[in-house]
């Protein structure tokens, strides 16, 4: 193998989780959005966004990330469960979440749990 071969090859392997690291910064964007129009509702999504219509508000994303087990698995489970035992007199409602919706959620959240 040549040279340059060689070099391409390490060139296109480094640059491989600077491309991951992009799609996985691309998917908490898509996340804080889509967090922003569902969840927002109700949780402070993040800060300056405005006031969710229930008061006083379900706790904030913020809130939610300091929180001890927060993590990956935690959340997929979380966020695909029925959350009938959640919250008020009025529970949590079920918001019937697909499997790419809680992909970037997720994303968002641990990306938020990443940056404190």
């Amino acid at each position: 193998m040549s040279k340059l071969s060689l070099l391409s090859l390490a060139l296109l392997l480094l640059a491989r989780p600077v491309a991951a690291q992009d799609s996985q910064a691309e998917l908490a964007a898509s996340g804080r959005d889509f967090a922003l129009k569902v969840c927002g509702n109700c949780h402070v999504v993040e800060k300056g966004q405005t006031a969710p219509i229930l008061k006083p508000p379900a706790p904030s994303f913020a809130s939610i990330v300091k929180r001890r087990g927060v993590n990956e698995p935690w959340l997929r489970q979380f966020l695909s469960s029925h959350l009938e035992n959640l919250g008020r007199a009025e529970k949590m409602p079920n918001p019937q979440l697909a499997d790419f919706e809680i992909d970037k959620i997720v994303a968002y959240i641990l990306q938020m749990k990443r940056q404190r």
